[in-house]
C-alpha cells in the first residue's frame, strides 16, 4: 500500500540519507522505531490512538529534519501529542534517540512523506500543523515540489487542521505562501515586512540558527485555517 500512495505525490524533499548509517544508527531505526514510530494505516484513523496516554491536543511537525524543535516541543508540552514525519534517515535515527533518552511518551515518528500521514488522519483531529524551514526548492523549474502549495494548504482546511505554523529563511518562499493564503481568502495575520519579526512563541531549530549566523532574515507564519 505505501508504495502505491508515494507515487500520489512529487516529493517535496531532496535526499534521504546524508551518509552510512552508524550501526547504532540503524539499531535506532529498527528497534526505537518499534516503539515511536507509526506505519500507515489501511484506513482513516484517529491520531490519538497513536499513543498510550490520552491527549486533548494533537500537533504534527512535517519535515522535522534533526528534531530539535520538535523534542524541545514535547518536553515543554507534555500534555500534547506530537507527531513527526520526516524522510531524512540520519535525522530519525537521532530524534529516535533524543525520544528515548528524554523517556518521552507524548512523540511518535513516521520516516516518510508527511503527506501520507496526514491524509489517514481523520478529520477535525489536528490541532497545528508545522512546516519549518522547508526546503525552498529556489528554481522555478522546481517550485512544483514545494510542500506549502496552494493544494497542501488547502487539504489542511478541508481536514479542519486549525492551525499553520510556517518559518523560513526564503523571502520569495513566504511571499508565495502568502499568495496561496489570498488563493484560498485565507486572511494572513501580517505582511512580509511584519512576518520577519520573530514571535516569542517561536522555538529555535538548527537551520534558523544557520540563517542568522549568515545575516539572512527569517520569516514566521501561523494562520488560522477556516473551515469549508
Amino acid at each position: 500500500m505505501q508504495d502505491v500512495q508515494k507515487m500520489k505525490y512529487l516529493p517535496s524533499f531532496g535526499r534521504k540519507r546524508a551518509r552510512g548509517l552508524s550501526d547504532t544508527q540503524k539499531n535506532n531505526l529498527v528497534h526505537l522505531y518499534e516503539t515511536y514510530g507509526i506505519a500507515i494505516p489501511e484506513e482513516k484513523i484517529f491520531p490519538k490512538t497513536l499513543f498510550n496516554i490520552p491527549f486533548e491536543e494533537i500537533f504534527v511537525e512535517v519535515g522535522f529534519g534533526h528534531g530539535e524543535h520538535l523534542i524541545q516541543n514535547a518536553l515543554l508540552n507534555p500534555k500534547i501529542g506530537f507527531i513527526g514525519c520526516e524522510p531524512f534517515e540520519n535525522g530519525v535515527a537521532a530524534t529516535l534517540k533524543e525520544i528515548q533518552g528524554n523517556n518521552l511518551q507524548n512523540v511518535r515518528i513516521y520516516k516518510g512523506d508527511a503527506r501520507l500521514v496526514l491524509e489517514m488522519l481523520q478529520k477535525n483531529t489536528i490541532d497545528r500543523v508545522y512546516v519549518l524551514f522547508p526546503d525552498p526548492w529556489h528554481k522555478k523549474r522546481h517550485h512544483k515540489r514545494r510542500i506549502l502549495s496552494a493544494e497542501f494548504i488547502d487539504n489542511l482546511r478541508k481536514n479542519q487542521v486549525k492551525e499553520l505554523v510556517v518559518a523560513t529563511d526564503c523571502k520569495e518562499y513566504m511571499e508565495s505562501v502568502l499568495e496561496n493564503l489570498e488563493q484560498l481568502k485565507i486572511p494572513a495575520p501580517g505582511n512580509i515586512e511584519t512576518l520577519s519579526q520573530k514571535p516569542n512563541w517561536f522555538l529555535i531549530t538548527r537551520y534558523e540558527q544557520k540563517a542568522l549566523a549568515k545575516g539572512e532574515k527569517c520569516y514566521y507564519l501561523k494562520v488560522e485555517l477556516t473551515v469549508l
